[in-house]
């Protein structure tokens, strides 16, 4: 959700909930059967979810209720979970503001700074340190239900831990 201040985004906000059926091929979420994203349930590749102000729950009613392989299971649920989610955005967004009003908008963004530039220089740290003791490239495989393979190899740059 973004956050404006003088009429400029300046922040996002997100809030994340794991909703347990969306509908799908079977109840709860993710069957592992599926052969396809739709058998998981609603996809939502992009939904205004609050339109000036309003929660939009026709709209969003229509999405989850609609769908290939059978509908969510529990609208109410649902619909009751992403207005907690949309009522914890809009208290991260007043408590932004208010943060900046107590403080002023660059010592806000100063520390937000910092703390990105601090979470990059541990994430490098722990990839040199793990350059050092396992060497520069590493190899993973794992295996889906079915048997395919998800493989990840990283190559880390030992000075600069990128």
């Amino acid at each position: 959700t973004p956050v404006f201040h003088e009429g400029k985004i300046l922040f996002f906000v997100a809030s994340r909930g794991h909703h347990s059926d969306i509908g799908g091929i079977s109840p709860g979420s993710m069957p592992p059967h599926s052969t396809n994203l739709e058998e998981e349930g609603a996809r939502i590749v992009a939904f205004k979810l609050v339109k000036n102000g309003k929660f939009q729950e026709e709209g969003i009613t229509d999405i989850l209720v609609n769908q290939e392989y059978g509908g969510t299971r529990n609208l109410k649920d649902n619909l009751s979970d992403l207005r907690a989610q949309v009522a914890a955005n809009n208290s991260g967004i007043r408590l932004l503001h208010q943060l900046v009003e107590e403080n002023g908008l660059d010592t806000v963004e100063a520390y937000m700074h910092f703390i990105q530039h601090n979470a990059e220089m541990a994430v490098r740290h722990m990839l040199k340190d793990f350059a050092a003791q396992h060497g520069t490239k590493t190899h993973a495989i794992d295996y889906m239900d079915d048997g395919t393979p998800i493989e990840l190899t990283i190559n880390i740059d030992p000075d600069s831990g990128s």
